[in-house]
């Protein structure tokens, strides 16, 4: 029962997958020709991959637990700078360790006015524990 209600709850919180594109000059502004990175066959998949690698046996701790973990999408498609920060040490080193593992897969990267660019991603992540 506890894994059911931690796997929806990690359901539920990466609905906040979010992304921002970096350049030169810093601009902050989305043009008609800005598109965005996407996993291989979209945003959904990489959700499901995620589930799929994240082992939550390895994750440890009491109440509500939160990590994020950020990544960049390089213009050729692969991931770089992969951080996790929150203050469960286990579920840092799983998200890290999940992230890392689907990086072996190339993303379609970003593109504005008709050319590939860095983005930057942020993955939060929440789990609840409960006692069983």
């Amino acid at each position: 029962m506890s894994k059911l209600l931690i796997f929806s709850l990690l359901i539920i919180s990466v609905t906040a997958l979010s992304q921002e594109g970096i350049s030169s000059n810093q601009k902050k502004e989305k043009s008609e020709n800005t598109y965005d990175s996407v996993y291989p066959r979209g945003e959904y998949n990489f959700r499901q991959k995620f589930y799929e690698i994240f082992d939550r046996d390895k994750v440890y701790g009491k109440g509500i637990t939160r990590s994020e973990t950020t990544f960049i999408v390089t213009s050729e498609g692969e991931l770089t700078n992969i951080k996790t920060t929150g203050t469960n040490i286990s579920m840092n080193n799983e998200m890290r360790r999940t992230i890392t593992e689907i990086s072996k897969f190339k993303w379609i990267p970003k593109k504005q006015a008709g050319k590939p660019i860095d983005s930057k991603y942020r993955f939060p992540i929440t789990i609840t524990f409960t006692e069983d």
